[in-house]
């Protein structure tokens, strides 16, 4: 190699090493990111919606990034083991986390733990709403939200509800109707959905504000009488079905989301890249019709839009949840 060959690649390599170190951190991590698989915590059981928003989701946003979004499901206690796995690792946008909205209520549940979500997490953006129905066994007596509010005032707490643990959305929705009616009902956690979901359909509960997306083919089937949905609106795959604030009870809206955080301190271009990214994926046709047909209903938006949406839903479910007496089982 000649003299001034040498020269040239001397200087290239130092023009380039000084056009690296001129750059952020941030803006090399952003150039960078991602270059290896996306872990996506839900820490919730496989089959929920959570679960199944996430990975319809998480197919799409693959294909954005270049690199595969998978699942990995790390349930318990509302939600604080799959949190504790993410804060574990480092704040890279490689491991990404689903809160939900039954996270809202673990300050109650583990007071001693002193958990802030949004110190701890930083909005990336949301991935679905979901609704609850007020359902009933098909051989119940039980056909409106008024008969059972009467039922509940004849029979304090003889009249059972099942949810799939405390502070779950069917237990706060629970609650919530007891707050309004001034009714007793007991309420009956499981540690597993499904076996809530079996003893209704067995009729060993007398009710349940059970998810839409597990209602629908119950319901669909003759298996479950549906009363109402606790949505502001009709779902569009019940459309018979009136909502509770129809029915007569003002106020009575609770619906749950689901949305991708990624621990505090990671680099703002890398949460705005996952942020595009979950958008697009909420926004595409194929998307929006796969979760449609689950009654899970999503809604692009910005982080910190659902920032605003994390702290006014948590306000609302430390209300119930307070006002309810809600303890860890």
């Amino acid at each position: 190699m000649t003299d001034p060959t040498k020269r040239f690649l001397a200087t290239a390599l130092v023009a380039a090493a000084a056009l690296a170190a001129l750059l952020p951190a941030s803006a090399m991590a952003q150039q960078a990111y991602p270059s290896r698989p996306v872990r996506l915590i839900v820490p919730w059981a496989p089959g929920t919606p959570a679960d199944v928003a996430g990975r319809v989701v998480a197919e799409r946003m693959s294909s954005g990034l270049g690199q595969t979004v998978f699942v990995e499901n790390r349930p318990g206690a509302a939600g604080t083991v799959g949190l504790g796995e993410v804060l574990r690792q480092p704040a890279d946008g490689y491991t990404v986390y689903m809160l939900s909205s039954a996270s809202l209520v673990a300050p109650l549940l583990f007071p001693s733990q002193s958990l802030d979500l949004l110190k701890s997490l930083e909005p990336v953006g949301m991935t679905a709403w979901s609704y609850n129905v007020l359902v009933a066994p098909p051989g119940s007596p039980l056909g409106s939200p008024r008969e059972l509010e009467a039922a509940a005032k004849a029979r304090p707490g003889a009249l059972s509800f099942g949810s799939g643990g405390n502070g779950t959305p069917a237990h706060l929705a629970g609650a919530l109707f007891s707050q309004q009616t001034g009714s007793q009902l007991t309420h009956v956690p499981y540690n597993q959905f499904p076996m809530a979901v079996g003893d209704l359909l067995a009729g060993r509960l007398d009710t349940m504000f059970l998810t839409a997306s597990a209602a629908l083919p119950q319901i669909q089937a003759g298996k479950l009488r549906a009363l109402a949905v606790t949505g502001a609106r009709r779902l569009p795959g019940l459309p018979a079905v009136p909502t509770m604030i129809e029915q007569g009870y003002a106020g009575f809206e609770l619906r749950s989301f689901d949305g991708m955080t990624v621990r505090s301190g990671t680099p703002r271009e890398i949460v705005e890249r996952l942020s595009d990214e979950l958008a697009k994926a909420a926004a595409s046709p194929e998307v929006r019709e796969r979760l449609g047909t689950l009654a899970l209903e999503p809604e692009p938006m910005t982080p910190a839009r659902f920032r605003s949406v994390i702290a006014a839903e948590s306000d609302k479910w430390l209300r119930i949840g307070r006002s309810a007496g809600i303890k860890a089982d």
